[in-house]
């Protein structure tokens, strides 16, 4: 499936932003101190537009609690794929490190180094791409239950609205490829545990 994140009330501020931000960095000009208020306006809007997502399903407690289980259950699969992937350049250190100051001194690159990284590249895409869907579809079956039909109702329809809006055909999408949607870009993004926590606590905890 083409990935289109969700987004709600703030796309065109953060599309302004980050022109804002590439501009900045290259500049002599530009403070460590104005880019980190940029960054924390970035993450802002990104969380405004999580929480509109989120906030017409009306989150329980124990939904809450089942969704922050679940996200530590994916991201523990996807950080070990990363360590492995870690270990593999580990293993090449030496030969990596010579290359480099090989190339330094202005011998080429070798081609059988490059075909090497490059195949390494493309093989950690694909499984990272593989272990991605397969995590998706098992964390969306096995939250599935936990929600009620109009959750299920509302999911499916602000996905729908979201690939529509960016010129995706939905046309013949089942509702389990749209409720995973809505899984994937709302509820196992990075940000989504201290988003969750912050619901929790200020809409719940009364």
């Amino acid at each position: 499936m083409r990935r289109v994140w969700l987004t709600g009330v703030a796309v065109l501020t953060v599309a302004v932003l980050v022109t804002i931000q590439a501009q900045e960095k290259p500049s002599s000009g530009a403070s460590a101190t104005q880019t980190a208020d940029i960054d924390q306006l970035l993450i802002a809007l990104s969380d405004i537009n999580w929480f509109h997502n989120v906030r017409p399903l009306n989150l329980t407690a124990e939904q809450i609690d089942r969704l922050l289980i679940a996200h530590e259950k994916a991201f523990k699969q996807l950080n070990e794929l990363v360590q492995q992937e870690a270990q593999v350049l580990r293993n090449r250190k030496d030969e990596i490190l010579r290359v480099r100051e090989d190339a330094s001194r202005g011998k080429s690159v070798p081609k059988e180094f490059i075909e090497a990284m490059r195949q390494l590249e493309t093989d950690a895409a694909r499984r990272r791409q593989q272990l991605r869907a397969k995590v998706i579809a098992e964390i969306s079956t096995e939250l599935k239950p936990r929600f009620t039909d109009e959750q299920m109702d509302y999911m499916v329809k602000r996905s729908r609205e979201v690939l529509q809006a960016s010129k995706v055909d939905t046309e013949k999408m089942e509702r389990d490829q749209l409720y995973m949607f809505f899984v994937e870009n709302v509820f196992l993004t990075e940000r989504t545990p201290t988003l969750l926590k912050e619901w929790k606590q200020k809409n719940l905890s009364r």
